[in-house]
């Protein structure tokens, strides 16, 4: 049975270990209850994902509710390194694990980009049928919600594109479910952190000719400086009520 959004205190001696914190809104109310597939990438928004659904694995019945799924996209040095970890955390864990080393070729048009984010979904699609998987988690949070929503502005995107990331979504055969968009991208780190977990950080994040990074670590900032600090936040209600309004 589904759970609904969660958002208790978790003290140092409750009896399940990786608990969420104080103030982390975790949304189980979108999980199917069938079986799920975790998308991670070793990045800490994933890592978190990992450990919040299946309590770090001691959630009963975890090994059977759950997969981690991972893409080796073979495009940066440290990929392989990634596939081990994860391939580790899963082992850690005791769940599942399924992932795929892939070779990433650009069709005319595509930018690498794009070209990943196909390989990837085909691997997701495959996965959907192999592992007779109802859905798959990710791991996107409040912020990456809020930086879609200024990078949209500057397409002059309409309501429905302005809402950006949806906790549910279906991208040809694959369901796609988002329990951590209430969670900051601060929060997630944090509870490894409490946890003494660890994860891998692209080294991509910090290029600042990547549009988003620029609104991450530039923009962002900026505005939350001289117009919000909590712009996030706001940012993110606004997104859920273009969402109600377009979808009513």
């Amino acid at each position: 049975m589904a759970h609904p959004i969660e958002n208790q205190p978790c003290s140092q001696t409750a009896k399940t270990k990786y608990g969420i914190i104080w103030g982390m809104r975790i949304n189980r109310g979108i999980l199917p209850n069938g079986r799920i597939g975790l998308a991670v990438s070793g990045g800490s928004d994933s890592v978190a994902l990992a450990f919040l659904l299946t309590k770090g694995g001691k959630k009963r019945n975890a090994a059977k509710r759950f997969v981690i799924l991972h893409v080796d996209h073979g495009l940066r040095r440290e990929s392989k390194e990634e596939y081990r970890f994860v391939r580790n955390l899963a082992k850690r864990l005791g769940i599942p694990f399924k992932g795929t080393h892939a070779k990433v070729v650009r069709k005319t048009g595509e930018s690498i980009e794009m070209a990943a984010r196909r390989v990837r979904l085909a691997f997701f699609e495959k996965c959907m049928t192999s592992m007779n998987l109802d859905a798959i988690a990710t791991g996107h949070h409040m912020d990456d919600v809020a930086e879609t929503f200024l990078m949209r502005i500057k397409r002059a995107s309409g309501p429905e594109g302005l809402a950006g990331i949806k906790e549910t979504s279906q991208v040809g055969a694959i369901r796609f479910v988002r329990p951590l968009l209430g969670c900051r991208d601060s929060e997630l780190k944090d509870y490894l952190r409490k946890y003494g977990e660890e994860w891998r950080e692209d080294a991509s994040n910090g290029d600042l000719s990547i549009e988003r990074n620029k609104v991450r670590h530039k923009i962002v900032p900026y505005l939350e400086k001289t117009l919000d600090k909590d712009l996030v936040g706001h940012l993110y209600k606004i997104c859920g009520f273009l969402n109600k309004a377009v979808n009513p």
